[in-house]
């Protein structure tokens, strides 16, 4: 059965495209900055009709889709060179992957074990059960360029959020964090071959508790799973 929203799907998505998910004010901002930012074709993706419609005056391809569904669904149409800019207010390595493997996997998420945040600067948590992580104990502006020393604090970053996250050792799980490229300032983003590895790597692991991180230099989100191998009959 054809899906309703097939009809807004491309026929192709070019090797250099960006794809932002989510049109809300984050993947709006994200649309407004990349159209000035960069040459390469611009795809967005949400639901929601009326935050597409508020983008009419980009050159921005708009798609009416569930943004992770349609990574999973029509993953034949995207290249590993893709960028994916993630503007939802979930962590969407996490529900792409648990989309992803549903077949093979059942991936389940689970809380966040509380002797992690001993070992970051300041953790928040996430509406959905990850776990937001910062340098900063502040709003920052959202122009930063992401520098090596704090633009609010001038103090160093000696040690990127990302290769810290990556760093974190928990007795009985093992760790994957991708790591957020800057795209433009107080942007960021990752190319799909990096979602692709995560999927590999856990397709390798019939079951067992996983630390998934998504990080730029300052700021991440980390999320605890589960998995198990789905009983094939």
């Amino acid at each position: 059965m054809r899906d309703l929203y097939d009809k807004h799907i491309p026929e192709e998505i070019p090797e250099d495209a960006i794809l932002i998910i989510g049109a809300g004010h984050f993947g709006g901002r994200a649309a407004r900055l990349l159209s000035n930012e960069s040459k390469a074709p611009l795809f967005i993706v949400d639901l929601d009709k009326k935050s597409l419609s508020q983008l009419e005056d980009l050159p921005v391809k708009r798609i009416v889709y569930d943004g992770t569904l349609f990574l999973v669904k029509y993953y034949h149409l995207l290249n590993p060179s893709n960028i994916i800019v993630p503007a939802i207010p979930l962590h969407l390595a996490y529900v792409w992957v648990k989309r992803y493997l549903e077949s093979s996997r059942l991936i389940n998420m689970i809380d966040v074990p509380d002797e992690i945040k001993p070992l970051l600067p300041f953790t928040w948590q996430g509406s959905e059960g990850s776990l937001l992580v910062s340098y900063a104990d502040f709003e920052c502006p959202d122009d930063c360029p992401e520098p090596e020393y704090c633009t609010v604090t001038g103090e160093r970053r000696d040690n990127p959020l990302h290769d810290l996250l990556g760093h974190v050792r928990l007795p009985g799980f093992k760790t994957h964090v991708i790591r957020s490229h800057q795209l433009a300032p107080g942007l960021g983003g990752y190319k799909l071959r990096a979602l692709t590895g995560l999927a590999e790597r856990l397709s390798e692991s019939e079951r067992g508790k996983w630390l998934l991180g998504t990080s730029c230099r300052c700021h991440g989100i980390v999320t605890a799973i589960e998995i198990y191998q789905t009983q094939t009959v």
